[in-house]
């Protein structure tokens, strides 16, 4: 059995969206786990009354998978955090609702629906962003990378943007080893030969290539002996973390067949630098943090790497972004539920 976890946070009808590609999966034999960061839209009574049929969501037209209206799921569950990280069942459900009762950012929200997968003896957990649309073979498609290829323990997808279905996201995230700036690979190139793309943009030789978080399946032994995602980020760069983490025991790889359509800037997940300060505080907090984590906080290559955006900022009139690289730097970035 694959657990597919979505974190919600406010945004209970693209969930209800992304769970209806899910339900249309081919090839596999898997569970959908909704974690609901105490979502204050009613998210998860509606995504419960939507499963059992008694609240009509329209499908989007627009849609680049086609959404059925008429597939829903043969039975959901409603769990607390305590019931989901001790493996209850749910009656089997093939839809398990989980309120976190906290809004633990990305990292706890997925820790919370991993720690379900390993007590009900999942073979890999496919950590899914609830904006987005699958096509039916995109996680048989990884499932099958990760078959032949055995070393891989995380595996992602190549990322086409929802609006623009004939454009990339990117296929993979590439982390700068000595400035821990992140950026997205083959962003903008056209997603109709994935293959190409990965040749036309690689990652450097300083490079550290990662999966784009909206899409990532690890295996049961990643996450035995790598562990869990680090929480301490809150948001932005815990995939990063993982695959660093990782080195030495398992390849990170991207499985070119299997596509996701993302709503890039309709949950809070993806890695751009906003122009707010409070995201742009969250980013560089969470990229201090990983050079901490990995013996480079101090580096001088990190401090003028950071000290160039933060006057690039005020250059480009993007003062709120700049007050949130100065927050950052100077650890003042409160995030959500912390003293």
């Amino acid at each position: 059995m694959i657990a597919i976890i979505l974190v919600n946070w406010n945004g209970w009808q693209d969930t209800v969206d992304c769970v209806r590609t899910c339900l249309a999966l081919e090839g596999v034999e898997a569970r959908i786990v909704v974690c609901d960061n105490a979502s204050a839209d009613g998210s998860v009574e509606k995504i419960a009354a939507w499963a059992r049929g008694d609240l009509s969501v329209p499908a989007d037209p627009d849609s680049p998978v086609p959404l059925s209206e008429e597939l829903l799921p043969k039975s959901v569950a409603i769990l607390d955090r305590a019931e989901a990280e001790a493996g209850e069942d749910g009656a089997n459900a093939q839809l398990v609702i989980v309120r976190t009762e906290a809004n633990l950012g990305f990292a706890g929200g997925n820790n919370v629906g991993l720690r379900w997968a390993l007590k009900r003896g999942a073979s890999h957990a496919w950590l899914l962003n609830n904006d987005t649309v699958v096509p039916p073979d995109s996680l048989a498609q990884m499932v099958g990378f990760m078959a032949s290829h055995p070393n891989v323990g995380l595996c992602g997808s190549v990322m086409a943007v929802y609006g623009q279905p004939s454009m990339l996201q990117a296929y993979a995230g590439a982390l700068d080893r000595t400035t821990f700036g992140a950026r997205h690979l083959a962003e903008g190139m056209p997603s109709d030969s994935p293959e190409q793309a990965m040749c036309a943009d690689p990652p450097k030789s300083d490079e550290v290539l990662y999966p784009v978080g909206a899409s990532m399946l690890a295996s049961r032994a990643f996450l035995e002996q790598v562990g869990l995602m680090e929480e301490d980020y809150f948001l932005y760069y815990e995939e990063a973390d993982w695959v660093l983490r990782a080195e030495g025991q398992f390849d990170v790889a991207i499985a070119p067949q299997s596509v996701v359509y993302h709503k890039v800037g309709a949950s809070a997940g993806s890695l751009t630098e906003g122009v707010s300060a409070f995201s742009a505080g969250l980013l560089y907090r969470s990229r201090i943090k990983l050079a901490e984590r990995f013996g480079r906080r101090g580096s001088r290559s990190l401090r003028l790497t950071i000290a160039k955006d933060f006057l690039r900022a005020i250059v480009r009139g993007r003062f709120g972004q700049a007050k949130g690289i100065l927050m950052a730097a100077t650890g003042l970035v409160r995030i959500p539920g912390s003293s």
